[in-house]
């Protein structure tokens, strides 16, 4: 693990705005529980869409459901590199 300094725009508390050095736009950091809160949702909307015939919404809900996915393997990866508990239970 190492330190960086940070620019934070804004400190709400479940979304704050950071800009990490080197890149233009700055980002909103998501909890780890939010995330996998976001990424249970995916599942449930693609449960929902089962049977809809619309595959552009089939392939959005595809397409979200793997970024938040990726997004959800790196974090829990992280936390184990550094002996760190998940903020929920692992599936």
């Amino acid at each position: 693990m190492k330190r960086k300094e940070m620019d934070v725009l804004s400190e709400t508390i479940n979304s704050p705005v950071i800009q990490f050095p080197g890149r233009q736009f700055p980002g909103i950091l998501i909890q780890g529980d939010s995330l996998f809160i976001l990424h249970g949702l995916t599942k449930e909307i693609e449960d929902l869409s089962v049977g809809h015939k619309n595959t552009e919404l089939n392939a959005a809900i595809a397409m979200l459901k793997e970024k938040l996915s990726g997004f959800v393997q790196e974090y829990e990866a992280a936390m184990k590199a550094h002996n760190m508990q998940l903020p929920y239970s692992s599936r």
